[in-house]
């Protein structure tokens, strides 16, 4: 039986050298403290960090996304309740191998790296093109998965499909992002969503242990690979959705140019038992925008009845 649920928010409102490989697990009380830790997954060396204890939630990061760009203040209200765990993929940061151009193998990828950490079971949030990669390790791998979060994110291709705003590609490929670009790619152009934008910048520039960059080699592939994946070239995960059984929670920001909110919606009517929010005067990067409203809602949404 679908239980499906929509909801409009109304609110106000130095690098480091590699570390060796290190015992696993090892949590850190904030995440601009954590240290960046290694382990060996299919012969490479993947970065990660823990915040928090508890049951583990593994974070999939965006379009050129590192350890560098997760917000602070997001991650440690969520490692109050929960083992929050951040990885870099292959070739991404600081891990070892080359970026993938397969969705499909990302979502492999970041399963063998949660039973090198001994998981088995685990809670996934995947934010933007993390969130395909959350699609497919539900569908893929649905033993693996007890709860699944889809941020800014959309399905593969399908009628009603939406396209990001041309400008959004250009911008996301840029080799470094200045303000205007974090605030285009991440935030709305109201001017609440502008002192959002500084306060997060503010907030991850406080991190300590730093990763880096994806290479331009690696954002190239992660574009072909997400091509591939709108496409439906590898598989029709589209009209998989049906299939995913766990609960998902869906999430946006009312204005995002990279997953247009429809997306969001189209993801809701397909996936059975999902419930979206949207919060409003925000984008991309809404999770950070609205952390103090949205860890609340994420919290009851892992917390609720079904397993964990």
């Amino acid at each position: 039986m679908r239980t499906s649920h929509q909801k409009t928010v109304n609110t106000s409102s130095a690098e480091t050298a590699l570390h060796p490989l290190t015992k696993p697990q090892v949590s850190a009380s904030s995440s601009i403290k954590a240290s960046i830790q290694f382990i060996k997954v299919d012969g490479l060396n993947i970065a990660y960090k823990v915040i928090g204890q508890g049951k583990p939630i593994i974070f999939l990061a965006r379009f050129r996304g590192t350890l560098n760009d997760w917000d602070p203040a997001f991650v440690d209200a969520v490692a109050k309740s929960y083992r929050v765990i951040l990885f870099d993929a292959p070739g991404v940061g600081r891990s070892t191998g080359v970026v993938s151009t397969s969705v499909t193998k990302w979502a492999d990828q970041a399963v063998q790296f949660a039973h090198a950490l001994g998981i088995e079971h685990a809670m996934y949030l995947g934010w933007s093109m993390g969130g395909a990669a959350a699609q497919i390790i539900a569908i893929n791998h649905p033993e693996s998965v007890d709860k699944l979060l889809l941020l800014a994110t959309g399905p593969s291709g399908n009628p009603d499909f939406a396209p990001a705003n041309p400008e959004f590609g250009s911008r996301a490929r840029k080799p470094v992002y200045e303000f205007d670009d974090y605030q285009f790619l991440f935030f709305y152009k109201s001017e609440t969503a502008k002192a959002a934008c500084a306060s997060y910048l503010k907030r991850v520039n406080l991190i300590q242990d730093k990763d880096v960059a994806v290479t331009p080699e690696g954002y190239n592939n992660m574009t072909a690979a997400m091509a591939d994946f709108k496409a439906n070239k590898e598989k029709n995960y589209f009209g998989a959705l049906k299939d995913i059984k766990i609960p998902v929670l869906i999430a946006n920001g009312k204005f995002d140019p990279s997953y247009p909110l429809i997306n969001s919606y189209v993801l809701e009517r397909e996936i059975p038992n999902s419930k979206l929010i949207a919060y409003p005067d925000a984008g991309h990067g809404f999770l950070f925008q609205y952390h103090r409203q949205f860890v609340p809602e994420l919290l009851a949404f892992l917390s609720s009845g079904n397993k964990q």
